[in-house]
C-alpha cells in the first residue's frame, strides 16, 4: 500500500497533550488554539473536552491545505457516545468520529459529497485509552483501525483527497462550524500525516534503504 512508503507521505501535525499550549512537535507550526483544560489522570496528562464546546483549533497552513492521501491518529478516552462525536475534523476535507452505537466513522470530502468508511457498531469501549487510525491513500484504499486493527476497509477511486480549507482550518475535539458532534472524553495525542507532492527531488530507491 503506498502509505507504507517512508518516501510519499509527511507528519504535518503532533499534538501531544501532556506539553503546554497545544504546541506542534512536527516541525510544521500547526500549533493549536483554545480553551480546552488539561487534567492528569489515568496516569497521563491529556485535553479534557466537555461534550458541549470545548475543541482545539488549527488554523489553515501550507502543509494542511495540501492535497493527497491522509493519516490520522487519535489517542482517545471517550467518557460517553449517545450521538455522532467528532475527533478530528479537517474543514471540507476529512473527517474522523465515534458514531452514538460505538462505531468508528471516517471519511474524506470529494465533488461536493462525503464518501466515508465505518466501522461495526460497539467497537470504541467508553472509560479506556485506545488509537484510532484513519488512513486514505490516494490509489483509494480507506482503512480505520483501532488499536492497530483493521476494524473497516473500503476501496473509494477519488483521487487526491481535499486540503484543510479556510475559513475554519481543523478543528479537534468538535464539528468545525458549530458547537455540535462535540467529544465526551480526553484527547492524548493526535498526529497527522499528508502526501508529498510528486517532484524530481523524490529519490524512491534511496527511501527503501
Amino acid at each position: 500500500m503506498a502509505m507504507n512508503h517512508p518516501g510519499l507521505y509527511e507528519l504535518v501535525l503532533h499534538h501531544r497533550y501532556a506539553d503546554p499550549d497545544f504546541q506542534d512537535l512536527s516541525g510544521h507550526g500547526n500549533h493549536g488554539y483554545g480553551t480546552v483544560p488539561r487534567v492528569a489522570g489515568d496516569g497521563r496528562v491529556a485535553a479534557v473536552f466537555d461534550g458541549e464546546r470545548d475543541r482545539i483549533f488549527v488554523p489553515p497552513s501550507a502543509t494542511l491545505t495540501r492535497r493527497g492521501g491522509i493519516r490520522a491518529d487519535v489517542v482517545v478516552n471517550v467518557d460517553e457516545l449517545g450521538h455522532r462525536r467528532t475527533l478530528v475534523e479537517g474543514y471540507l476535507s476529512f473527517a474522523v468520529h465515534v458514531e452514538g452505537d460505538g462505531a468508528i466513522g471516517a471519511g474524506i470530502y470529494r465533488h461536493l459529497e462525503w464518501y466515508g468508511v465505518q466501522s461495526p457498531r460497539a467497537v470504541v469501549p467508553t472509560g479506556r485509552w485506545v488509537t484510532v487510525t484513519f488512513l486514505y491513500t490516494e490509489d483509494g484504499v480507506m482503512t480505520l483501525s483501532l488499536d492497530g486493527e483493521t476494524v473497516a476497509e473500503e476501496y473509494r477511486r477519488l483521487g487526491a483527497a481535499n486540503g484543510v480549507a479556510w475559513p475554519f482550518g481543523l478543528s479537534i475535539g468538535a464539528w468545525p462550524d458549530a458547537d455540535q458532534r462535540v467529544l465526551k472524553g480526553r484527547l492524548a495525542e493526535v498526529k497527522l500525516w499528508r502526501s508529498l507532492p510528486p517532484g524530481p527531488s523524490l529519490d524512491l530507491d534511496r527511501a527503501d534503504t
